[in-house]
């Protein structure tokens, strides 16, 4: 079953390159911890952190697999999944396979931990 709602979303909105519609996504308070970033809270360090994410040439997010919990509580819902992104680095396309968890609240989401999946 592949994700739909936010996480949806938000992985199709990452080829528009815009920090200011990723960060849109979080809540004020949220957590992000990246692929390639340390911890990173709240709305300021997350859109610095997509201001030079999102530098990347024909970037795109794809969801291959998704679970879902929902009703975790009366308004949180927990996505756990897999998905890659590919872009194009000095002509090559590359891509980087990654698992992630969103945990998302009152349709925001409050922690998202991204990781290299292992191979």
């Amino acid at each position: 079953m592949l994700a739909n709602g936010i996480v949806n979303s938000w992985a199709m909105s990452i080829s528009k390159r815009d920090p200011m519609l990723m960060t849109s996504f979080y809540s004020d308070d949220a957590c992000l911890l990246a692929t390639y970033s340390n911890f990173l809270h709240g709305k300021d360090e997350i859109l610095d952190y997509f201001i030079s994410f999102l530098d990347k040439e024909d970037l795109k997010c794809t969801i291959t697999f998704d679970t879902t919990q929902l009703d975790y509580d009366k308004d949180t819902t927990i996505y756990n999944g897999l998905y890659y992104f590919s872009f194009r680095d000095q002509g090559q396309m590359k891509v980087v396979r990654a698992r992630y968890t969103f945990v998302v609240n009152l349709n925001k989401i409050v922690t998202h931990h991204s990781s290299l999946l292992p191979e």
